[in-house]
């Protein structure tokens, strides 16, 4: 289906949540979802405080993962991303031994969990007296549709963090924009069938900042995206306001384009579907 021909929403049901997971819709979007004065407080408290660059993976054609050197992307120095495994993560799914790939995980993932009480400590404090952004989305999508934090080995995730796009010059560079899907590898979550990104903004350039969804059909869990798939293929960008968020399927491709005359800062997560109802969610 040509993306132009699918529907954004503006509200989420149950119905738009599942038309989003198929494929069937490009976004769900939510406007206002946070007033002015809680986007500002939280940028300025980011922006005060020590940040650290988060690499940005992206899978090779043959299948191997490396990381992209322009992506002007941070976050707040004890936010422990499971990006920055990513090159593990896909090694440790190449294990020809179940036993041998679940131990690869595990390790990499007790170094996760470890991050996640101080993390959540260190984001609530930077939005104090405000709450995250993300738990006033957390609490729209449970009020209508249930869903819950989603837990490795019986220990909780976590969610939301706060990303950073600094501002460049190479505004709209396909080095300083990658095109990209977000997919957990199945040898992480083997019951998560379809998975959506959620960002709420909390500060947006005038100059870029978009969020572009590339036209080609969703990528299978754990493949490459095609050669084919380039900045000269057709999309369609949006272009939200500070305080709104905005689903994606994170499968179909797409790109974040930074700003020329500001940072764009967003709190970032991932929604994953079993088939049923509650949704699990993580970062």
């Amino acid at each position: 289906m040509n993306i132009s021909a699918l529907p954004i929403y503006d509200c989420v049901t149950r119905s738009n949540v599942d038309a989003l997971l198929r494929g069937e819709a490009l976004a769900i979007w939510i406007k206002g979802l946070i007033p002015p004065d809680h986007c500002e407080h939280v940028y300025e408290r980011v922006r005060a405080t020590p940040l650290k660059p988060l690499p940005i993976h992206y899978t090779r054609e043959d299948g191997t993962a490396d990381y992209h050197p322009h992506a002007n992307v941070s976050r707040p120095g004890v936010d422990v991303q499971l990006d920055e495994y990513f090159d593990r993560l896909t090694a440790g799914s190449d294990e020809a031994h179940p036993e041998l790939r679940r131990a690869a995980i595990e390790s990499i993932m007790d170094d996760y969990l470890a991050s996640v009480e101080p993390s959540n400590q260190v984001n609530a404090v930077l939005c104090a007296p405000y709450r995250r952004p993300c738990d006033a989305l957390f609490d729209h999508l449970n009020d209508v549709c249930g869903i819950e934090l989603a837990e490795f080995n019986g220990r909780k995730m976590k969610f939301g963090t706060l990303l950073l796009n600094g501002r460049s010059e190479r505004y709209d560079d396909p080095a300083a924009c990658p095109i990209h899907v977000d997919t957990v590898p199945a040898v992480l979550f083997p019951s998560i069938k379809a998975q959506l990104g959620a960002i709420v903004y909390c500060r947006v350039p005038s100059i870029g900042g978009e969020l572009r969804v590339y036209d080609h059909p969703l990528i299978p869990r754990d493949a490459p995206i095609p050669p084919e798939v380039d900045h000269s293929c057709p999309y369609r960008a949006l272009k939200p306001s500070a305080g709104d968020a905005i689903l994606i399927n994170s499968r179909r491709p797409h790109a974040v384009i930074p700003g020329r005359d500001d940072d764009r800062l967003a709190n970032i997560m991932f929604i994953g579907s079993s088939g049923t109802y509650p949704l699990q969610i993580w970062t």
